[in-house]
């Protein structure tokens, strides 16, 4: 059975994430500098997450195939809010919150981040921190958009959200490694996390509601990660 596309892509994202931060972080404790460690620790592990996730969609082939396991509604897609029980609505009410806070705190980390890249002499200024920046104020101003929805109970882009709430979540951590607006950039790495494991459990609790939310258990690994590692490494 073949994966939607919409599902490929999240994993496939995911993978490539997943394996930046594990290969990061290991690069990191083995005593590697932040900017010399950056880019090779993406390709690396970019390269290895593609490569395990490309041999677990075939193993689950080959077991769904042999009648060993059986994908639960695998094209379940998210109830509209007739369709949701009260404690589906409950779980949003708590996510959009958590989404909405997350995307605050993103827009002051972006100001900040370009404020201490603007006011770093010009021939050491990183290219990093301006990315950072960039790409927080974009998610600060998207996650708003998003809360609003939730808060209507329009929960279509709650998978997205996940992912990019956790996108946000390793960007802070390796800002606190890198030494870039260390407090606000702790702060983002703990609501950014929040908001993605809350968003990857709603999105289990309204596709599924059984089973183990394996996503919402893989985000908690990655921002704890991304919350004691760069502690410990800088």
């Amino acid at each position: 059975m073949s994966l939607a596309p919409g599902r490929l892509i999240s994993w496939t994202l995911s993978a490539i994430l997943i394996g930046w931060v594990v290969v990061y972080n290991a690069m990191r404790v083995a005593g590697g500098t932040p900017a010399g460690v950056a880019l090779i620790s993406f390709i690396i592990g970019a390269i290895a997450g593609l490569v395990m996730l490309g041999i677990g969609i075939w193993v689950r082939g080959r077991l769904i195939a042999s009648g060993r396991i059986h994908p639960v509604d695998p094209e379940l897609e998210i109830p509209g809010p007739a369709g949701m029980s009260a404690d589906q609505k409950s779980l949003l009410g708590i996510t959009w919150v958590a989404v909405a806070i997350s995307a605050g705190v993103q827009v002051v980390e972006a100001v900040l981040l370009f404020m201490d890249w603007r006011g770093t002499p010009a021939e050491t200024r990183a290219t990093a921190e301006l990315i950072m920046a960039v790409w927080f104020i974009f998610a600060g101003i998207w996650l708003a958009w998003e809360a609003n929805n939730l808060r209507d109970l329009d929960a279509g882009g709650l998978d997205s959200v996940a992912l990019g709430t956790l996108l946000s979540t390793v960007l802070a951590g390796v800002a606190v490694s890198r030494d870039f607006t260390v407090v606000t950039s702790f702060i983002t790495v703990v609501v950014a996390g929040v908001a993605s494991v809350l968003a990857y459990y709603g999105v289990h609790r309204l596709t599924r509601g059984r089973g183990t939310p394996w996503m919402a258990i893989t985000a908690t690994v990655i921002v704890l990660a991304s919350l004691i590692i760069p502690i410990v490494t800088r």
